[in-house]
């Protein structure tokens, strides 16, 4: 599901009917690491009702525990999203770089 949530990014774009790399991205693309509660497209859907985050200048996302992400959302860099409490956390629009967000 990492993978599909970054094809849904900015980091990569549709060119000449297929979905490559967005240039900035300089053929490198965000790794993204979902924990096991987003293993189904509804549990991604339901992580990003309003739509994917910018992950533009994102190297690295790991999301543990429930969230969903505000429209708005933009990761730079290394990020960690860690919700350990049991309830959905609404990470509100911003722009997060380096930075581990806990629960």
């Amino acid at each position: 599901m990492g993978d599909l949530l970054a094809l849904r990014s900015d980091a990569y774009e549709a060119a000449g009917g297929r979905v490559v790399l967005a240039p900035e991205r300089e053929g490198v693309p965000p790794l993204v690491l979902l924990d096991a509660s987003y293993s189904s497209s509804d549990s991604l859907d339901a992580l990003i009702p309003d739509g994917a985050p910018s992950l533009l200048r994102c190297t690295r996302l790991t999301i543990e525990g429930p969230f969903t992400l505000a429209s708005g959302v933009v990761f730079e860099g290394d990020v960690r999203l860690t919700n350990g409490s049991g309830r959905v956390r609404q990470l509100p629009a911003g722009t997060y770089k380096d930075a581990h967000v806990r629960e």
